[in-house]
């Protein structure tokens, strides 16, 4: 392991890391990987589509927008922090980007529908 030097705290090599990955992906459970997609797919197209309502300036959509972005957001920050690897580096980032990008799309077409 190298040192790294702003925490003082050792980090694992790259091909550790893929190891250590994988092995917390054996230990979780297929409900608590795809929970964790869900939500975080969730997350990133409801934020997505309220950027595309803003920006097409269709008012209703933006406060039903809100409304939902908002009430899953209580969920979203009263749930546990990821403390794995597999959290933090894959089912957190991949589907939230994945969800973002479907949700800019979706919203475009509901904003042209909407107009």
């Amino acid at each position: 392991m190298e040192e790294n030097t702003d925490f003082g705290t050792k980090k694992p090599k790259p091909h550790k890391l893929h190891n250590k990955i994988y092995k917390e992906y054996k230990s979780a459970t297929t409900k608590e990987i795809w929970d964790g997609v869900t939500e975080n797919f969730t997350f990133g197209f409801i934020g997505a589509t309220l950027v595309v309502f803003i920006s097409t300036r269709v008012d209703i959509a933006v406060f039903v927008g809100y409304l939902v972005y908002y009430f899953f957001m209580g969920k979203i920050v009263n749930r546990p922090k990821y403390v794995t690897d597999l959290g933090k580096l894959i089912v957190f980032p991949i589907p939230s980007a994945l969800g973002a990008f479907t949700g800019y799309k979706v919203a475009f077409l509901l904003s042209m529908l909407l107009s």
